[in-house]
């Protein structure tokens, strides 16, 4: 068994081994005392299963599965995730909600704060070059994919949302003798009849 937690280190969750393949869900933080231990280049594997993971204040992804490989390096735990699902958007033209499907994958390098054995801090090489936005693995051991995650599920959805080939584009509005018009103009019509002709 191997334990789970979120990003506050209370325990959530358990993951249970299946041969090297572990299962992470609903959950993105992963303790990963153990594999700091182990020699570099060792590796564990997770099935990751999230039914809902927010994105934004009014966003979220829904069935969202794929698959996490954690490799050991030097100065912390490199991640591998390739994962896919859904998320409900609105479409440009229509204004009607539907579900646009995603793909994504990243590797991200998560860096050893505190030393695992010991619990001394560790300060980063004089060659080395950190920023404030590098990940990390906490004082606790725990990695936490969601930041990352969610960055790149942003990323992967379509900046004009559009909801296919079906779509039955803009509402319209009957008017008159014109035959259909666009409803959005509308306020603008009636501002312009009201003025009357220009002089």
């Amino acid at each position: 068994m191997l334990c789970l937690f979120t990003k506050g280190g209370a325990q959530s969750a358990m993951a249970t081994e299946r041969g090297h393949v572990l299962d992470l869900r609903n959950e993105t933080g992963i303790n990963v005392a153990g594999l700091l231990q182990a020699q570099t280049g060792s590796t564990r594997s997770y099935g990751l299963s999230l039914d809902r993971f927010v994105l934004d204040a009014d966003l979220a992804a829904e069935a969202v599965r794929g698959t996490v490989k954690l490799v050991r390096l030097q100065t912390g735990v490199m991640a591998r995730v390739d994962a896919e699902g859904i998320v409900a958007l609105e479409c440009a033209r229509c204004l009607n909600s539907y579900d646009q499907a995603f793909a994504m994958e990243f590797a991200e390098e998560y860096r050893q704060v505190v030393d695992v054995k010991t619990g001394v801090g560790l300060l980063p090489k004089p060659e080395e070059e950190v920023d404030e936005e590098t990940s990390t693995i906490d004082e606790n051991h725990e990695l936490d994919l969601a930041e990352v995650l969610r960055q790149e599920i942003l990323v992967a959805l379509p900046m004009r949302p559009y909801c296919g080939a079906e779509c039955p584009g803009p509402d319209v509005i009957e008017s008159g003798d014109a035959g259909r018009e666009d409803d959005r103009f509308a306020t603008l019509a009636r501002l312009l009849a009201e003025d009357g002709p220009a002089h």
